[in-house]
């Protein structure tokens, strides 16, 4: 199982940034957000990225 670090959309920065607010609705870029999240199957990369030590 790859070990991947874990990140969150919602945590803030040194600069105050929530960066999923700022994808505004009907955009390519929340499309894109969408697509990656919750219909493209991402398990083509965790035998590269397989990894237990780190992420």
């Amino acid at each position: 199982m790859p070990n991947f670090r874990y990140y969150d959309y919602n945590q803030n920065v040194m600069v105050v940034i929530n960066f999923e607010g700022q994808l505004q609705p009907e955009t390519f870029e929340l499309t894109l957000h969408h697509l990656i999240d919750d219909h493209i199957a991402l398990s083509v990369f965790h035998k590269k990225y397989l990894n237990y030590s780190g992420g």
